[in-house]
């Protein structure tokens, strides 16, 4: 390509790739004996040469975004859509990037043919195809899976609280609460040497979160299969739970649980929180410098509580690949832009912690 050829971003990307060969430290290099760090995104498909050189340099870990899910890999009973999720786990391999399964179960995106004209027994069955499928034929190429995604209701109060307070979706409805331990052994069936997780959004503060000491201590007395519990992260610059997070881990790792950070983005401003919403699109407002530097010093606090667990925390994936990769696209909630640059947010994680000797 002439010098003509190239655009600004093109430069910009290939001076990021130079300097980083020449030794500047990566977020996956300074944690590298700490925790994986990780982008979400259905790569490589309609991803740019740039985009996915990025992903090589920055990133060690890779959770597909939408393509594994129940809805789009699985549309009906006897239809599977496999091209995108085999395309990413040969990517994957071929650059040396672990792959973490999202997601078997979970309340959205599931088509309804799962629990259509099916008494307990007849969708027990469906479910138990569809895990020891999809994880059977991925089994010994993907690092884990979350298994069972966000089945704990939101908010709740101090009575809630006692209780494990399952959403009422219809798989609680179909097969009742022992539909989450069906889901882990099914899964650990198909795969034995996988880390099995359960996820979901706001579990380390307030009622939420002792409900998910309740569930997940259950299922450990029990003997279910389970290995990790991801903690989303989707939070705002202005509201993190710091104090309340540090303290969820540390819950957590007492039940014996790895813990990961799952999906993690920080919004400059609008609406933030796991709840499954619409994009925003079109033009936007940049942020200001002081929303950036608001932005890093969340980011930088994070990071700090992230290290301090680092005995017990093994994954921290960051949802989307940059701000123009994002589902909070417009709300800038990344640590690349648009134009897949490092924002003040990078170089605030890096000043957390020093290379590994």
């Amino acid at each position: 390509m002439s010098e003509r050829g190239r655009t600004p971003a093109l430069w910009a990307l290939l001076a990021c790739l130079t300097t980083t060969a020449m030794g500047q430290d990566t977020i996956k290099e300074v944690h590298k004996e700490h925790f994986l760090i990780g982008a979400a995104g259905d790569l490589p498909g309609n991803y740019t040469a740039e985009e996915l050189d990025l992903v090589r340099a920055e990133f060690n870990a890779l959770t597909p975004e939408n393509c594994m899910k129940p809805g789009p890999i699985h549309p009906a009973t006897d239809t599977w859509r496999f091209e995108r999720p085999d395309a990413l786990v040969k990517w994957c391999q071929e650059n040396q990037l672990a792959v973490h399964g999202h997601t078997l179960v979970w309340h959205s995106q599931t088509n309804d043919w799962f629990f259509r004209d099916g008494d307990k027994e007849v969708i027990t069955q469906r479910l138990k195809d569809h895990i020891h499928t999809l994880v059977g034929r991925y089994k010994g190429k993907l690092r884990g899976w979350d298994v069972v995604n966000e089945a704990i209701n939101d908010g709740g109060n101090d009575e809630t609280a006692k209780t494990e307070n399952l959403r009422n979706s219809p798989w609680l409805k179909a097969l009742g609460p022992e539909y989450l331990a069906l889901a882990f052994q099914f899964a650990h069936e198909a795969d034995p040497a996988a880390e099995l997780y359960y996820n979901d959004y706001n579990i380390e503060a307030g009622p939420k979160h002792k409900s998910s000491v309740v569930l997940l201590k259950r299922l450990v007395q029990e003997g279910v299969p389970i290995h990790g519990v991801g903690i989303q992260g989707h939070w705002s610059t202005s509201r993190v739970p710091f104090d309340a997070l540090d303290q969820a881990i540390a819950d957590y790792a007492a039940l014996g649980l790895k813990v990961s950070v799952t999906e993690l983005d920080l919004t400059i401003r609008g609406a933030s929180g796991g709840q499954f919403g619409p994009t925003t699109k079109g033009q936007v407002a940049p942020p200001s410098a002081e929303d950036l530097k608001a932005q890093a010093d969340a980011y930088a606090r994070l990071f700090a509580i992230f290290t301090k667990h680092k005995d017990r925390l093994d994954r921290v994936t960051f949802w989307g690949l940059s701000d123009g990769r994002s589902w909070r696209r417009g709300q800038h909630p990344l640590i690349f832009d648009a134009q897949n640059q490092r924002k003040p947010a990078y170089k605030a994680i890096l000043e957390t912690a020093s290379p590994p000797k």
